[in-house]
């Protein structure tokens, strides 16, 4: 059984998990998503715009089509501010909730959104539990559009690349709108989806005098009017840089601002003399706060524009500039009063494109290039030791390989308990992934192939199964520059369970094979075992009876020598899948009884419930109802200790099919509908299964 479990059908795919396997149950109680990012505190009146959005509103349901608008425009003109701005506005008209993804499509350093990793935030949102998220994008984006089905939802999908990733996000229920903002001009959702298109430009003189009175005050803007004029050519309309000069201006209020501007005036001539074309005038706002700041403040600024994730925690960022969290957190405080930073949630900042580009500029320039590979190296390390210090907690116990971390200053971070741990993955995924990828591109190798290693079993889990895939090729790269092939013999054995989730398993079989064939040249017995395991299940799968049986038996031989409890029930319960498969429940039941042995020998209650659940499949089938109610009962509660809620659900169903067998129609009642209460709350398939076998009472 492959490596973090999926339990689903007849089968489940667990690899080396024993012990204490961590579930994590849905809320008792639905939220409702109120997902949009706090709105602009200084919004200049964008008053045609807003009211063409609300137009669209107003005509909402009259011909049963989705709500679509787009909003496009240059860097920094103010697309996301408005959108959110008026999102805040309406928000009283989407009961339901909103939701938001800022899909990176022009991130300087970061890859664009996956629309798959967005529906996998929206389903969360929506109370769509890990385990019971669909693995691929199709699938993903079809119950996301039957659970937003009839409701009345906002969905704003900011700063999109191209249409082809924002058409998988879409809803097809007239009761949602979609609101999208982009640089691009999105024709395509014009022309196929029917989208309204309101293309955003810079602000006049007017608006931008307008904005900068709200920072500066009516008198100081009137008093000052050519100086005034001055700064909004130099800003180019762009409320972006207006609102940066602004803050500057408004923090020295006896300064003149005919002063301030010719100071960017030859901020803007020493940029325009290292780059002829671009948008200069904006690029001096961007320099003339930087060097406004303390060099403390500068350093962190061009130290952010370093990593390639989308944004980042307190510790990350303290860690990254080599401080403690108490200084670190001053700095970005100074940043974020200089409008150089956006703290969009408590203790996590993000820049706005331009000006991420801007910081890389000035790493790359005021840097040297050993301190830029330091501070990426600290901040590989928060991510690595903090990563591994949770996968060992969670699943150390089935993953007996474990890496010697590199040496290193940083820490990471600890947490009391095991949903804090999640959170933290959930929190920084995209960090992460972004965070293998810039190890390999810095040729970190160690740290590259120990990232992805310890992100194994959260992308697995939450069924980030690209980015499990992508890692692993950079990690297994990585391991063969550095030679170790301990390393890849592990990364090869484990990038086979993607691929077997995926049903692809002659893909899986084919990568554990490779890792087989290394395992056995280092004489590494207990991983000769499992992945002769896991080739019996893609064996099974792919319907080679014999070749399976020859493999699992061989991987017995091997645990039994090795007197591995956990290795033995694993080998014993994938035979009994392969006995049940060819239609022979006596050996099946002879074989699960044996690895049920074990499995409690091991202390492994997950495996331990699965074959309990299989011993009363047959037991049901072989007419044994009385015996069957009583496994199942076990295989239950058992999975309901571990917080395995799909497998509680499924093992309850066959509790009810066996009472109903008995012609107990009470129990089977009972047992039926909390399973049907489970299979709704993880909105689950066979909900509607078990809707019938009730109707049958």
């Amino acid at each position: 059984m492959h490596n973090q479990s999926v339990v689903g059908g007849d089968s489940v795919q667990a690899g080396e998990i024993h012990g204490d396997v961590h579930f994590h149950r849905a809320p008792e109680e639905r939220v409702v998503p109120r997902q949009l990012p706090l709105a602009a505190r200084h919004f200049v009146n964008r008053a045609v715009e807003l009211d063409a959005l609300t137009t669209l509103l107003n005509g909402a349901n009259t011909e049963g089509f989705v709500l679509i608008s787009t909003v496009d425009g240059v860097a920094g003109v103010g697309k996301s501010t408005l959108a959110v701005h008026w999102a805040h506005r309406v928000r009283d008209c989407f009961p339901d909730g909103e939701l938001y993804a800022n899909l990176r499509g022009f991130d300087p350093a970061a890859e664009p959104v996956k629309p798959a990793d967005v529906l996998a935030s929206f389903l969360a949102a929506l109370g769509v539990s890990g385990e019971r998220m669909p693995q691929d994008t199709e699938a993903r984006a079809a119950l996301f559009r039957s659970l937003v089905h009839d409701k009345r939802m906002l969905i704003l999908l900011d700063n999109a690349r191209t249409a082809d990733q924002v058409r998988p996000l879409l809803p097809s229920s007239p009761t949602c709108l979609v609101l999208v903002t982009s640089r691009n001009q999105l024709h395509e959702l014009v022309v196929r989806e029917g989208a309204t298109r309101i293309a955003l430009d810079v602000l006049d003189p007017d608006e931008a005098e307008h904005l900068l009175a709200r920072y500066l005050g009516d008198d100081r803007v009137a008093t000052e009017r050519v100086a005034v004029r001055a700064l909004v050519r130099h800003c180019a309309g762009l409320p972006l840089a207006l609102g940066i000069a602004a803050v500057r201006a408004a923090e020295n209020p006896d300064f003149p601002l005919d002063e301030l501007v010719a100071e960017l005036q030859d901020e803007r001539d020493r940029l325009d003399a290292l780059d002829g074309g671009g948008v200069t005038g904006v690029r001096a706002v961007f320099s003339w706060s930087y060097r406004s700041l303390t060099s403390e403040a500068a350093r962190m600024f061009r130290l952010l524009g370093l990593p390639t994730g989308p944004d980042i925690g307190l510790a990350a960022a303290a860690d990254l500039a080599g401080l403690p969290q108490r200084e670190a957190r001053t700095l970005l405080a100074e940043l974020t009063r200089a409008n150089l930073l956006d703290q969009y949630k408590p203790g996590r900042y993000q820049f706005h494109d331009l000006i991420r580009a801007y910081a890389a500029e000035c790493a790359a320039a005021d840097e040297e290039p050993a301190a830029r590979q330091a501070a990426v190296r600290r901040l590989l390390d928060h991510y690595l030791r903090t990563s591994s210090a949770i996968d060992r907690h969670l699943v150390g116990h089935s993953r007996k390989f474990a890496p010697r971390l590199p040496e290193s200053s940083i820490t990471g971070l600890s947490f009391e308990h095991d949903d804090q741990m999640l959170a933290w993955w959930d929190t920084e995924h995209a960090n992460l992934v972004a965070a293998v990828r810039q190890a390999a591109a810095t040729h970190e190798h160690q740290r590259t192939w120990q990232l992805a290693y310890s992100l194994m079993y959260f992308l697995r889990l939450r069924g980030h199964l690209d980015d499990l895939i992508s890692s692993y090729e950079l990690a297994i790269a990585a391991a063969g520059e550095l030679g170790d092939d301990a390393a890849r013999a592990q990364l090869l054995y484990e990038l086979g369970i993607p691929y077997f989730a995926r049903k692809q398993f002659e893909t899986a079989a084919h990568f554990q094979e490779q890792a087989l064939g290394l395992f056995e040249a280092a004489g590494d017995q207990y991983s000769t075992g499992t992945a002769l395991t896991a080739l019996a299940e893609d064996y099974i799968e792919l319907q080679s009876y014999d070749a399976a049986y020859q493999s699992a038996s061989r991987a017995l031989e091997i645990q039994r020598q090795l007197n591995d409890s956990h290795g033995q029930g694993y080998a014993c319960t994938v035979l009994g899948v392969l006995h049940v498969r060819r239609g022979e429940p006596e050996k099946a039941t002879e074989i699960f009884s044996e690895g049920l042995a074990f499995y409690r020998r091991a202390g492994e209650k997950f495996g331990e419930a699965f074959i309990l659940h299989h011993l009363a499949e047959i037991a049901l089938s072989a007419g044994r109802a009385a015996e069957a109610a009583s496994l199942y009962r076990q295989a239950a509660d058992l999975r309901a200790e571990i917080g395995n809620r799909p497998g509680h659900a499924q093992s309850l169903r066959g509790l009810g099919a066996a009472c109903h067998a008995e012609g107990d129609n009470d129990g089977a009642r009972r047992a039926w509908q909390q399973a049907l209460a489970i299979f709704e709350e993880l909105r689950d398939p066979e909900t509607d299964e078990v809707r019938q076998d009730l109707a049958r009472l």
